[in-house]
C-alpha cells in the first residue's frame, strides 16, 4: 500500500499538513522531494480557489466544431455501403 503526503519541517520532526490514515508502529520508509513554486502556490489555496481556477482553465477550452445537422440520429446511423 502506497501513500503520499505533504508535510512541512517544524526544525524537529515532519509534521503532515491533515491527517494520516496510517496504522501505528507500521514501518515505512520516507522519500523527501522538495515541492516546486507551482505546486506550493497550488497546495496553498483554499478548495474554492482551486474550484475557480480549473472552471475558468475550462472555459477555455474549445469543444468540437461538429454542426448540429451531422449529429441528427439518421446521419449518426445511416448505412455506409
Amino acid at each position: 500500500m502506497g501513500l503520499t503526503i505533504r508535510a512541512h519541517w517544524d526544525g524537529k520532526v515532519f509534521v503532515p499538513d491533515e491527517p494520516v490514515d496510517w496504522p501505528v508502529d507500521q514501518p515505512l520508509e520516507v522519500e523527501l522531494r522538495p515541492l516546486t513554486m507551482d505546486q506550493q502556490t497550488w497546495a496553498s489555496l483554499s478548495i474554492e480557489e482551486r474550484l475557480r481556477r480549473v472552471r475558468a482553465a475550462a472555459g477555455r477550452i474549445a469543444g468540437p466544431s461538429i454542426p448540429d445537422e451531422a449529429l441528427r440520429r439518421e446521419n449518426l446511423y445511416e448505412e455506409r455501403i
